[in-house]
């Protein structure tokens, strides 16, 4: 009795501790699955640290890049690390999409609750954090994968 009485404890820990993130994501899952030449899209505004574009097409350079709802998928490129990230287009919380605050911090604000996210801070927004997509490289650093 003493024995199922722990194993029940251990089940009952382990279910609780693990799997939900700390921050808030209503944002249904979409795939994601296009290439970025940082030299040649966007008006090469992804060939200085801060530089931001979101996609705009589903079909960009091949893949599905819309998002949710279409919002678009943000790229940019790191300040701090000077590498590349892509993260959703969508508010996390109230699911509508985000607008560019100020591309040259990487910052972009929901219009709804006003929350306002750091790209080059993991996306963050207090309890609220973005989907953010893998990024990567090619061997010959002429482009990059954006997935999720």
């Amino acid at each position: 009795m003493k024995k199922n009485f722990i194993y029940f404890f251990i089940f009952l820990f382990s279910a609780l501790s693990c799997g939900e993130s700390k921050y808030e994501n209503n944002i249904p899952y979409r795939e994601v699955n296009f290439l970025v030449y940082p030299l040649t899209d966007f008006n090469r505004t992804l060939t200085s640290p801060g530089g931001l574009a979101v996609t705009n097409s589903c079909s960009h350079n091949g893949g599905q890049s819309c998002g949710y709802e279409n919002h678009g998928i943000f790229v940019c490129r790191m300040l701090a690390s000077d590498s590349y990230a892509a993260y959703a287009a969508t508010c996390p919380t109230d699911l509508t999409k985000l607008q560019i605050v100020n591309d040259a911090i990487l910052k972009v604000k929901c219009g709804k609750c006003n929350k306002i996210f750091e790209l080059d801070n993991d996306g963050l927004s207090g309890n609220a954090r973005l989907v953010r997509y893998q990024v990567q490289m090619s061997v010959s650093n002429q482009f990059f994968v954006v997935r999720n």
